[in-house]
């Protein structure tokens, strides 16, 4: 730079000065880039020589003979932001206005446009909002102009894991929806350019399954009981406690002669629901206590209910539907969306040993 030595340089810096200083006052706030803040943040100036003014991805440089003189946030050169990659030059004197750190270059010392949207700080974020129902976490990788830094790679990793790498704001999800139980961790990483920094974030999400049972005339049991429990009308097993201990299998006696196998299909919720349908009419000791209806019931995104015994005589609905109607002898299997399972038993022969289940499935997913 050098000095002021005309009597219209003089002037003309003088009126930039009084112009710069009476628009700073009346700017509405302005975002800055994510530059070193430079030695002037408000004020005008001219340069005289080989001066270039080059806009870098995210920050602005004053250069000459390639060596930066100074980085401010953004610039602009007849009153419209440079793109990355473009220069400002001026042959003869260049006259430079900076508010708020951001830089406005002109050639003949005609008065800038200040106030307008300029770059903000480069940023990467996850949004998990979304994992607890689909396993999916999104990712926003910006470069402050509004567009996205390349390339990010985001990773997940617990019980299921996932990657990807992408060019553009973009899900990244396991193959399982929703997710099992357990702690994921959750990565993105841009590994930085030449003219922004690397930058990583991580989010830890813990995922649990959690029920509330509800429901009139039954006993909630964690594992196999073969005892009398009337007038209770209704057995509920909770299978899911064996899977969540490691088994694959699991033998459940309804009564001390009658027993039913069954396999982990791997669901969410899981109950075995055995019913008696008369206080009065089955020895303890006998085959047919707790086996006038026995149904399997399980969550995994939707309910199941299927029969896997009975007799023919006796009602059994399915969140107020009916899905075995008394006459009915054969399997029954159904289907139902929603978190909730209502299942009601009424008995033909002894009202007061109708019952009730009901069960609802939450899914609780918190950041660590």
């Amino acid at each position: 730079m050098r000095g002021l030595t005309t009597l219209r340089d003089i002037t003309i810096f003088a009126g930039l000065m009084a112009m710069a200083v009476a628009i700073i006052t009346q700017l509405y706030p302005v975002r800055e880039g994510p530059s070193e803040v430079p030695t002037c943040s408000d004020c005008a100036f001219k340069l005289v020589g080989p001066y270039v003014v080059k806009q870098y991805d995210s920050y602005a440089a004053v250069e000459s003979a390639g060596r930066q003189l100074a980085r401010f946030g953004w610039a602009y050169f007849g009153g419209y932001p440079l793109a990355p990659g473009q220069n400002a030059t001026c042959v003869g004197e260049m006259y430079l206005w900076v508010v708020d750190g951001i830089i406005y270059v002109s050639c003949d010392g005609s008065a800038s446009r200040f106030g307008q949207f300029v770059a903000g700080r480069p940023g990467l974020a996850l949004d998990t909002s979304a994992f607890c129902r689909t396993g999916c976490v999104f990712v926003d990788a910006s470069d402050g102009w509004g567009q996205i830094a390349l390339p990010v790679t985001a990773s997940i990793w617990g019980p299921r894991s996932a990657y990807k790498t992408a060019n553009t704001w973009f899900w990244v999800c396991i193959d399982v929806k929703p997710p099992p139980e357990g702690t994921y961790y959750v990565e993105a990483v841009f590994p930085g350019n030449s003219s922004l920094p690397r930058m990583e974030v991580r989010k830890t999400v813990i995922v649990k399954t959690e029920s509330a049972v509800s429901g009139s005339n039954y006993i909630l049991l964690q594992g196999s009981d073969p005892d009398d429990y009337r007038p209770t009308a209704l057995k509920v097993f909770n299978l899911t406690a064996y899977w969540s201990a490691g088994s694959t299998r699991a033998r459940i006696y309804v009564n001390p002669v009658s027993y039913f196998d069954v396999d982990n299909k791997g669901a969410l919720l899981d109950y075995l629901l055995a019913w008696e349908d008369c206080q009065r009419c089955d020895p303890p000791d006998g085959f047919a206590l707790y086996y006038d209806e026995v149904w399997r019931l399980w969550y995994d995104g939707r309910w199941h209910l299927e029969r896997i015994r009975g007799w023919c005589h006796n009602e059994v609905s399915l969140n107020g539907t009916v899905v075995k109607a008394s006459g009915h002898c054969g399997s029954v299997s159904l289907t139902w969306g929603g978190d909730t399972a209502d299942v009601y038993f009424k008995s033909a022969v002894d009202g007061a040993m109708n019952a009730r289940f009901t069960v609802k499935y939450e899914r609780v997913c918190r950041e660590g």
